[in-house]
Order: C-alpha cells, then structure tokens, then sequence
C-alpha cells in the first residue's frame, strides 16, 4: 500500500483533535476570521476567471475551467493554518468518538468556527464588491454563481451539501495523510477544483458565493434565499462529513488495526 496506513492517519488525527479542542476561545476565533478570508480570495479568482473566460467560451465551459483556480483559497488555509467549520468534520470528532474529548468542545469549536468564517466572508465580501473594485464581467460572473446555488429545490440543495461535506472532510483525511506540503498543496487545488466546478453547496463558500452575488447586485437572491441556503448546507455537510467520511474511515482504520495485530499475533506464534 502506497502511504500511511489508515489506522496511522486515525491517530494522528485523533492528536489533532485533541490539540484543536483544547484551543483558547480566541484562537478559534482568529483562525475562523483567517479561513473566512482565505475563502473569499479563492471566490475572487474564481469570479474574476470565469468573467474572463467569459467573453471567449460558453458560461458553464467558462466556469468549469475557472474552478481550477479555487483551490488557491484552500492552498491558504492549508498551509497558512486557518480552518473552516467544515474542517472540523474528522479530526475534533474522532476525538470525541474515542472518549478523548466532549461534545460540547467540539459544539463550542463549530459554532465559533462557523460564525467566524462567515464573518470573515461577509467583510471581505463587502471589500471587493464595493464599485470599481471589480469589473462588470467578474460581478456578472459572482451573480450567476449565486443563482445556481439558490435556485435549486431543496432536495437538489440538500444531497448537494451532503456531497460537499463529504468532499471536503475527503480533503481534511487526505491533508492528514500528507507527508509534505508539496503533496498537501496539490491536494488542495484538486479538492478546491472538485468542490466548485459542479457548485456542491458548501456552508461556508455558498454563503459566500450567494453574499458576493446579492452585494455585487447580479443576483436575483435575497436575504432569505441566503438563509435557506446556508442552513440546508450546514446540516447536509454534518451528514456527509460526519456520517459518509468520518465513520466510515473510523471503521477502515479499525479494521486495518485489528488486522495489523492479528499479523503480529501470527508472526509471534510463529516465531515462538
């Protein structure tokens, strides 16, 4: 097998946790404010690229291509060390699952966490949206990225933000398993390309992708579609995170544990 073994990943993610949790208030914060604003600088190429790209392909071939450039905002918070609430998916839960910590740590890291990225996005937002920052192109583009988002029914929104919870906690395994940052910026661009080329409805970057199209005034939605959105996002990536990656993997990492001692097991009886 190529890499660590999943049960080595598990353990050191169940270290992180430990560490994550244990953090003070204030850092929480501060790292949440951080990947807030690493989220809008990716939402910024996106947008700029695809009004670009615009003007010489059809929209969706336009933005198909411009998601490549996302993963710049995760490039950021990987290796800049700010986080989103939906990083927090595998390693502060598998913390909890093996009794190293409480709910209620990883309540309070996901609440500050969340409100803190979208803080962050909403300042920022409000920074590049501002006239004259952008050009028509790029807020026409931030438009229609929103209206893709909103205008889904709400079984579409939610299975979409069941898929993009289990992508990103993908990426927070993947990071995890990484033995460079070499390999962990590759990681990110690919995950950043994954999540935005078929417009999963991720909390944080769908609330910012709503938020620029509403402030730059390209889109049709308002602040309720903005709040539906969001909340349907928030509970589809707790399931997709929580219940298709982070269990699942606890389960692999288990049985390839379990597997390695009955090995050993077998190799001394062996030998004796």
């Amino acid at each position: 097998m190529i890499g660590r073994q999943p049960h080595e990943i598990w353990q050191d993610s169940l270290e992180d946790g430990q560490h994550r949790l244990a953090r003070p208030a204030s850092v929480l914060a501060a790292t949440g404010l951080l990947g807030g604003f690493h989220v809008t600088l990716g939402l910024l190429a996106l947008v700029v690229t695809t009004g670009a790209l615009t003007a010489v392909m059809p929209p969706g071939t336009a933005h198909v291509l411009a998601s490549l450039t996302f993963g710049i905002g995760l490039v950021f918070i990987t290796l800049g060390r700010s986080e989103l609430f939906t990083e927090n998916f595998l390693i502060p839960v598998a913390a909890v699952a093996f009794g190293h910590s409480s709910k209620r740590a990883v309540a309070r890291l996901w609440a500050i966490t969340l409100v803190l990225n979208l803080l962050g996005i909403a300042i920022f937002a409000a920074i590049i949206t501002y006239p004259g920052v952008l050009d028509r192109d790029a807020l026409v583009a931030a438009g229609e990225l929103a209206d893709t988002l909103t205008q889904r029914d709400l079984v579409a929104a939610g299975l979409s933000a069941v898929l993009a919870g289990a992508i990103i906690t993908l990426f927070t395994w993947l990071a995890e398993a990484a033995e460079s940052d070499l390999t962990r910026l590759f990681v990110a661009l690919v995950i950043g390309f994954v999540l935005l080329a078929p417009s999963t409805n991720h909390s944080v970057v769908g609330f910012g992708e709503v938020l620029l199209g509403m402030l730059s005034g390209t889109s049709s939605a308002d602040g309720l579609d903005l709040l539906r959105n969001t909340t349907v996002a928030v509970v589809g990536n707790l399931f997709g995170g929580v219940v298709l990656v982070a269990f699942v993997r606890s389960v692999q990492a288990q049985a390839t544990r379990d597997a390695g001692r009955g090995q050993d097991d077998g190799s001394d009886r062996d030998g004796g």
